[in-house]
């Protein structure tokens, strides 16, 4: 008996999506050799990079993933950090639901799992403006930017391995440089400044407060907690402020 809930797969619907991909592929390589350089500079292996990007596909946790470890924070620490730095794919997914209800469980775990904010952005406006969303080119579409992003990973991988000892010592700092530069890339393109200033410092507090008290690990996860707490609260209660 035939499941009318499985899509048949259609080729050219597959090959529409992996065309729709193409204009995000450099965003793609630019990314993903700076997350492969500095997974290496880091101390990882090629295959450990190439695992990474395949499985944990997502720039931001891979550069946290890299940073934390640097730091030599725990495995809770940096499951933790990942997870909140990654919770917004619920959202995304949520979104996306409605477009496979009427497809099988399968479907909805590849269409969800190979999801970045790229894909979602190009298969959301597919999805206004055709009022569906075929499975067949949601994977064409996801297929092309998962493959680009671990091939990028893996040259930037081989790149950076590839340099003489001397000048990959020497780089050691561009990890903390990155996530510098783009923490104040973030903070002056926000329209919540003070919010967002108020969540560093109060991290930043937390950090020095409990430096040499108690475990670093457990400093990382309740400052981040507590900034971001704090600052959650204070949009609330901003809000509430408002006259209606």
């Amino acid at each position: 008996m035939s499941d009318d809930r499985i899509e048949h797969f259609n080729t050219t619907q597959f090959r529409q999506g992996c065309v729709a991909c193409l204009p995000t592929i450099l965003g793609y390589w630019s990314i993903g050799f700076a997350a492969g350089a500095i997974g290496s500079l880091s101390g990882f292996s090629i295959l450990d990079i190439g695992l990474l990007s395949a499985f944990l596909y997502a720039g931001s946790a891979q550069f946290l993933f890299y940073s934390l470890h640097a730091a030599g924070a725990g495995v809770t620490a940096i499951v933790l950090g990942i997870f909140l730095i990654n919770i917004r794919y619920l959202l995304i997914c949520s979104y996306m639901a409605h477009y496979f209800t009427r497809v099988g469980a399968f479907e909805k775990f590849v269409g969800g799992a190979l999801l970045t904010d790229e894909t979602f952005g190009l298969a959301a406006q597919y999805g206004s403006r055709h009022g569906s969303l075929p499975f067949s080119w949601l994977l064409g579409l996801n297929l092309t930017a998962w493959l680009n992003w671990i091939f990028a990973n893996l040259v930037g991988a081989v790149f950076a391995s590839s340099l003489p000892p001397k000048i990959s010592a020497g780089l050691g700092f561009s990890l903390v440089s990155m996530f510098i530069a783009l923490l104040l890339m973030t903070w002056l393109a926000s329209r919540r400044r003070a919010l967002e200033t108020v969540a560093i410092a109060v991290a930043m507090l937390v950090v020095w407060i409990s430096n040499g008290h108690a475990d670093g690990n457990l400093s990382i996860i309740v400052a981040t907690l507590s900034g971001a707490t704090l600052a959650a609260v204070l949009r609330w209660t901003k809000r509430e402020e408002v006259p209606s």
